[in-house]
């Protein structure tokens, strides 16, 4: 009888193969909707940080009474070494130094955003630049940079941004990169050459408070 059994209950290897093949085919099948429920993920994890670090900016321009600055890094000649990770897809928050005039303290590291996502090149042009730290990776170093400015009472100080801008500053997260000054898209395109894979945020520059518009 165990012969018998263990004849039964073996599989050949053409059935292997066809059972692999189906497994393979599935894999194939599913892997784009897998790949793209990934970014969607990163996209609103972006958000979600974002949005609490500019409330942590806010409430410490109140809290001490100092100023503070929600600082991009933007680098003007593209990603290249150490910057790759960091280029419009990190951020700091800067706060003005009382015991040294014109000077600020870095208040919290450079925070990267998810893989594969980016703030908009557009949304942050509208912004004006200063000179901060950039020390990610223990080098001492310095750039201009675009930001947003809290004052006291936690509004944005109008001379941060351009006059273009309305009643809010909106910033937009979207799934791919920017390099030497050019977005280059990962996801797919509207009619107008615009990315379909966003997200964006809106700053009240009366108020300094942040809302997520889907």
């Amino acid at each position: 009888m165990l012969p018998k059994l263990r004849e039964r209950f073996a599989f050949t290897l053409l059935e292997l193969l066809v059972v692999t093949g189906i497994i393979a085919l599935l894999m194939a099948a599913i892997a784009p909707a897998v790949n793209s429920l990934s970014k969607s993920s990163g996209r609103k994890a972006a958000v979600s940080n974002v949005l609490g670090a500019i409330e942590q900016a806010r409430s410490a321009a109140i809290k001490d009474g100092q100023r503070t600055y929600f600082v991009f890094s933007t680098f003007t000649g593209g990603p290249s070494g150490t910057t790759d990770p960091y280029n419009y897809k990190s951020y700091a928050i800067f706060e003005d130094d009382p015991a040294n005039a014109g000077s600020t303290k870095q208040l919290t590291q450079w925070r990267r955003l998810p893989t594969g996502v980016s703030f908009r090149k557009p949304s942050l042009d509208y912004l004006v630049t200063k000179t901060f730290a950039f020390k990610p990776s223990g080098a001492s170093a310095t750039g201009t940079f675009p930001y947003l400015e809290f004052d006291t009472d936690g509004a944005i100080d109008p001379n941060s941004t351009t006059t273009q801008l309305g009643t809010s500053v909106q910033l937009t997260i979207f799934e791919g990169y920017v390099s030497n000054s050019s977005e280059v898209f990962t996801s797919t395109k509207d009619g107008s050459g615009n990315p379909t894979a966003v997200e964006s945020l809106f700053v009240s520059r009366a108020t300094g408070r942040v809302r997520y518009t889907p």
